[in-house]
């Protein structure tokens, strides 16, 4: 992990983190809520000013940004509280507007990066593109323009939706897709259907562009390979199947037409270069789907994208959150603290042989997403969170009174346990992945 991606991690989070902050901040001054102070960032102070008896700052440490909406006794050290002007004193809808506030402009942060992202480098609509003979789509009715509206019963907003949709389907299972006729405007549905054929492969996952011995760099291995005796590791650079190099364009027949029979198979393992023998594998294979989509194009589109791109982003979270409930996917590999985003940032701006335009693309859907994630997080009704005060004030404004002191001393106390844990699991989770 360099210096340079740890420095654009914290600074990128602390800039989310201040736009947050800065939610509450103009909607309090809108509703005329006493304001004492604005901090951007934390620690000790680089500048400071006051105007309108409020106080700003801008400190050192970038990791994150607080409104104060209370004021100091200098004599106990205590808040006060007893100004009729301060957010705690005000009607309920005023402090529930200011508790929206912040996540409502990460929401918006989200939609703007999105949209400067898709405006310069490009995004895919929701319309068939070509129709490649053989494949699944070109056996239905479905014709180039013609736009996806729902998959297997479950709508389909943007592209991210398509993509975890087609990721939570087997590839030997049909797919029922309803589309809108480009021509009509009437919706139809269309069945994909695979086709399924034996083949002999090697059973390995690698890079599509060859490594600097001109060969397959191996990224992951079918447990069943070699008859469930897997022979390649990750790491691997595969060289030649029985003297043919795999640059060959017929290299893919060399392991079809093997039936099973052994391959000698040059590879480089940690620079050295060795022969390994093995057998290629039996698997079950389906022609490619064929759903190809059209580049967006125009302002609005970019827009709307940009809008459903993050409400699809919370669809797949909460659906994600219900599968680690399940136990259909390991909990830790749902929740993400500091450490794995810097993790992902890292792997992103220290990636050789990756284009500037391609890791700022990335970075810039990765600070979408972290921002729209930052909004989704504050609004779980956990104390200490905006989701909280929300839920609060909803239960004040049904119940016609403030819960007691007690009651919110209790509420305080859990929450504070939950965040704790929550922070140590996130951690916990961080380490867990990057150790495997």
């Amino acid at each position: 992990m360099s210096f340079q991606s740890i420095v654009i991690c914290i600074l990128g989070l602390g800039i989310l983190a201040a736009v947050h902050e800065i939610g509450h901040f103009i909607v309090a001054r809108l509703l005329k809520i006493k304001v004492y102070e604005l901090s951007i960032f934390v620690g000790p102070k680089l500048f400071s000013w006051k105007r309108n008896d409020i106080e700003y700052y801008i400190r050192l440490i970038p990791l994150g940004a607080y409104v104060r909406f209370s004021d100091f006794d200098e004599e106990t050290g205590e808040l006060k509280d007893d100004n009729p002007e301060n957010l705690i004193n005000q009607a309920r809808w005023k402090r529930l507007l200011v508790s929206l506030a912040g996540p409502f402009m990460n929401v918006v942060l989200g939609i703007v990066i999105f949209m400067i992202c898709f405006s310069n480098f490009g995004f895919l609509s929701l319309r068939q593109g070509i129709i490649v003979p053989e494949t699944q789509v070109a056996y239905t009715n479905i014709a180039v323009g013609d736009s996806i509206v729902s998959m297997n019963g479950r709508r389909v907003l943007s592209q991210m939706d398509l993509s975890y949709e087609l990721d939570q389907v087997s590839s030997v299972e049909p797919i029922k897709l309803t589309m809108r006729s480009k021509e009509t405007g009437k919706t139809y549905e269309a069945v994909l259907n695979p086709i399924i054929s034996e083949q002999y492969m090697l059973g390995i996952s690698h890079y599509a562009e060859l490594d600097e011995n001109d060969g397959w760099n191996v990224v992951s291995v079918d447990p069943q390979q070699n008859e469930g005796n897997p022979v390649l590791e990750p790491g691997d650079s595969v060289v030649k199947i029985n003297g043919v190099a795999v640059s060959d364009p017929d290299i893919a027949t060399v392991v079809s037409d093997s039936k099973g029979e052994p391959l000698e198979v040059e590879i480089f393992r940690k620079g050295e270069p060795m022969t390994v023998n093995m057998r290629a594998t039996k698997i079950k294979t389906t022609n490619l789907r064929g759903i190809y989509l059209e580049d967006g194009e125009g302002f609005w589109e970019c827009f709307r994208e940009s809008v459903f791109f993050p409400i699809s982003f919370v669809r797949i979270s909460i659906d994600t959150l219900a599968q680690a409930f399940t136990g259909k996917v390991k909990a830790y590999e749902v929740v993400s603290g500091p450490v794995g985003i810097a993790s992902v940032v890292s792997d992103v701006v220290d990636a050789p042989k990756v284009e500037s335009s391609v890791k700022l693309e990335t970075l810039l859907v990765l600070a979408g997403g972290i921002s729209i994630g930052l909004a989704f997080t504050n609004m779980l009704p956990i104390p200490g969170l905006d989701g909280n005060a929300i839920v609060l004030t909803v239960v004040e404004m049904i119940r016609g009174k403030k819960l007691s002191r007690k009651t919110e001393q209790i509420i305080n106390v859990i929450g504070f346990v939950m965040i704790i844990l929550l922070v140590v699991f996130a951690l916990v989770s961080d380490v867990i992945r990057l150790s495997r």
